[in-house]
């Protein structure tokens, strides 16, 4: 209907110019037109399907390689995760491994400074123990050092010669008479 609705244009705006064989200009442009593109599908169907062909062969390799990268991408997207989850894992019993560490430690710093100190306490309270014993010894030698010169000093103020004569007899017979009653035992 294209052909034959030009051919009637062109008829009506020539009349007298006819083309080649009484067939109009036109039409031999068209039936030129046509057999060129007869001979270029002719020519270029099997090409062009080859391409056409690889073309989509090669889209479909293309998007089967795009799929594989993809679910390798997912798969190892899912073991970067468990990978990262268990490392999580392990770094918080490290650091709970290490806050127990750290607490025991703590623990028997505190139970070594507690027997130290024990320790310490039992040494400062045996030498506080032997200086007041030391004290007391001293104390006892100069208070009979004392007690010995304040009872010579009295003695020589108070007893007179009569009071020692006195008292060496009544010494010398308490020694006899406890000599005699050890003796009489016998």
């Amino acid at each position: 209907m294209t052909v034959g609705a030009a051919f009637v244009f062109f008829e009506e705006g020539q009349e007298t110019a006819h083309g080649f064989l009484g067939i109009p200009g036109l039409v031999w442009q068209l039936l030129n037109l046509g057999l060129f593109l007869g001979l270029l599908w002719y020519f270029l169907r099997k090409p062009a399907a080859d391409f056409f062909g690889n073309r989509k062969a090669g889209i479909a390799v293309a998007l089967a390689k795009a799929d594989d990268d993809r679910r390798r991408a997912e798969q190892l997207s899912v073991e970067l995760k468990a990978r990262l989850a268990s490392i999580e894992t392990e770094l918080a019993n490290l650091k709970e491994a290490a806050r127990r560490d750290a607490d025991a430690e703590h623990a028997a710093l505190l139970a070594k400074s507690q027997v130290d100190a024990d320790q310490i306490l039992a040494r400062t309270r045996a030498d506080l123990d032997n200086r007041v014993r030391a004290a007391r010894a001293e104390l006892t030698v100069f208070a009979g050092d004392l007690s010995v010169d304040l009872a010579r000093d009295l003695l020589r103020k108070n007893v007179t010669a009569d009071d020692e004569k006195r008292l060496l007899a009544e010494g010398i017979a308490h020694l006899t008479g406890a000599a005699k009653g050890r003796g009489g035992a016998q």
